[in-house]
């Protein structure tokens, strides 16, 4: 089934969601899983240097990167940089680069203002992977 599996995450609930989803592909498949987390630069808006700063981006990389290793699941990281309008394209190139057999994302992870302006990442890297993905939500009573 899916040996090879991306988890493309951020500090959203809905992350967090994906990180189960990918434990539970890599388990059923005796797969192992690639965290990787864009730490985004605001090129686009100009409204501060960063989305996040890299200390928060490292932060919770290497707690997903430990969420899925303490689940006995084999995990590799990429974190990686790039302007915000640039994340899904990350994200492709790290699949491409892995290849990947699914990527799993969470649905929401940006604001409304830059999902309007740019795109949601999901959305991008739906249309444009070239492999199976598997964008994941919470319900909404968990999110709340």
């Amino acid at each position: 089934m899916f040996e090879r599996i991306l988890l493309a995450v951020d500090d959203s609930d809905d992350s967090k969601g994906a990180i189960r989803t990918a434990i539970g592909l890599a388990e059923a498949s005796h797969g192992e899983v690639l965290v990787v987390h864009v730490h985004a630069l605001d090129a686009v808006f100009r409204l501060k240097d960063d989305i996040e700063t890299r200390a928060e981006a490292e932060k919770f990389f290497e707690e997903a990167c430990d969420i899925v290793r303490k689940a006995g699941v084999p995990v590799k990281g990429d974190l990686r940089e790039a302007r915000s309008d640039h994340v899904a394209r990350e994200i492709l190139d790290a699949a491409k680069s892995y290849d990947a057999d699914c990527i799993v994302v969470g649905s929401r992870g940006s604001g409304p203002l830059t999902e309007m302006l740019v795109g949601s990442v999901a959305n991008q890297i739906v249309h444009l992977a070239h492999c199976p993905v598997m964008v994941t939500r919470l319900p909404v009573a968990a999110a709340a």
